[in-house]
């Protein structure tokens, strides 16, 4: 028998990587079995593996979790959210009008503006226990699934459309930016395709409204 392990050694700035590995020896002459250890210092392998993980994992440009990443980890989230009894939301946001930034101010100027309301969606991915992805282009997923009743939810939605109406100061550049939300509340069990066409057609009827503001999937009779 043959096999090993990875572990963490010391703290902090001095952590380091460490493979203890054993290999299991039966010698003939005397039929003892006998243990081969042996412990390896890995930390320059594991932290090249780790890094290269987390670029995998995550969006370049704003450092949320990118599309397929965030797809995959919300099917354990929903399930946690519904064993503990709360209810959840989930929501795509849309950049409004965020071609005419980038042909108006350049793509830099645009990259700032996405990274301003990735940055802002962060706090509510803490204060919910969330997930929040950068979907594709300029739009964004969040999932919060922390929720006791949905006046809770309406009043956080709110609450978000104004805090992502900001003002952006770019490459000499002063500009406005706000989103539209189109968001589902869900409790009971449910996959990540079907909440994701729900806010996406709640998304849809915020920008045939005038977009900048918020719709929830229940509320329509979309269902």
């Amino acid at each position: 028998r043959n096999d090993s392990l990875e572990y963490r050694l010391g703290e902090n700035d001095d952590e380091r990587w460490m493979e203890l590995s054993y290999r299991m020896v039966q010698l003939e002459e005397d039929g003892y079995v006998y243990a081969y250890l042996s412990v390896t210092d890995i930390d320059e392998r594991k932290r090249r593996e780790l890094d290269l993980e987390d670029k995998a994992e995550h969006d370049a440009l704003t450092g949320l979790l990118n599309r397929q990443s965030a797809s995959m980890r919300m099917a354990n989230a929903l399930e946690r959210t519904l064993q503990r009894g709360y209810r959840g939301a989930f929501a795509i946001i849309d950049l409004d009008d965020f071609k005419n930034i980038n042909d108006t101010f350049g793509h830099a100027t645009g990259d700032v503006a996405l990274k301003t309301v990735g940055f802002l969606l962060r706090e509510y991915e803490r204060r919910y226990d969330g997930l929040v992805g950068r979907y594709g282009g300029d739009e964004f997923t969040l999932l919060m699934t922390d929720f006791d009743d949905e006046a809770e939810l309406r009043r956080v939605l709110d609450e978000l459309t104004g805090r992502l109406h900001v003002s952006i100061q770019a490459g000499g550049s002063s500009f406005e930016v706000h989103c539209s939300v189109g968001a589902t509340v869900w409790d009971r069990q449910a996959d990540a395709d079907e909440l994701l066409e729900q806010a996406d057609r709640a998304l849809y009827l915020v920008k045939q409204r005038g977009k900048e503001g918020y719709c929830l999937y229940q509320d329509e009779g979309l269902s």
